[in-house]
């Protein structure tokens, strides 16, 4: 790993990227805030100007993640405002896997961390889930609760659209998978097909 020096007055992002390039390659047993300073350039005390300890750390780039993750897919919901739009769904879904054809490092990052709680139940005591995955699962619900769908269908809608595009996006962030074609295109025709 090479030292990526961080742009002046955005330390904080520096790090946390940093971070999840750390994770991704030596793993989470490996990760402390000196190594991340290290690949910053920058002093063993300067994290700490950020956060109070790796764990702190830590959930900031689970954080981070997230976030873009669920800035991109809300552009959809904004893009289709009739809730019943059966675009939405695939729109969503080649956001799902572009976000991380876009950002391999995330994919890796996100799923390897135990911060994640997903609920696929549909119903009035279930639990919120990961927020990406609550964005997916509502766009799904609101599209197919006028069609009379029960709610077991439903989920099992919701099982089979995640299993594709989180499957596609595992295989196309993979390391050691090649395709000579553009994953963009080929995305798009698997899941408006």
């Amino acid at each position: 790993m090479e030292h990526k020096p961080y742009h002046h007055g955005d330390l904080r992002n520096s790090l946390i990227e940093a971070g999840i390039e750390l994770i991704n390659t030596e793993g989470e047993k490996q990760f402390s805030l000196r190594k991340v300073s290290k690949l910053c350039g920058v002093s063993q005390a300067a994290p700490y100007s950020h956060f109070k300890d790796k764990e702190d750390l830590l959930r900031a780039m689970q954080e981070h993640v997230t976030n873009k993750f669920v800035k991109s897919l809300e552009e959809v919901t904004h893009l289709y405002p009739n809730k019943n739009d059966e675009r939405a769904i695939c729109e969503m879904g080649i956001r799902y896997v572009m976000f991380f054809i876009n950002n391999p490092q995330y994919f890796h990052f996100l799923f390897s961390q135990p911060c994640m709680e997903i609920n696929i139940s549909i119903g009035e005591n279930e639990i919120d889930s990961y927020p990406p995955f609550e964005i997916l699962k509502r766009t799904v619900f609101n599209v197919f609760k006028e069609s009379g769908m029960s709610k077991e269908k439903m989920e099992e809608k919701i099982i089979s659209l995640w299993a594709t595009v989180h499957g596609l996006a595992s295989i196309a962030t993979m390391k050691g998978v090649n395709y000579n074609k553009d994953w963009e295109t080929t995305i798009k025709n698997i899941i408006r097909n």
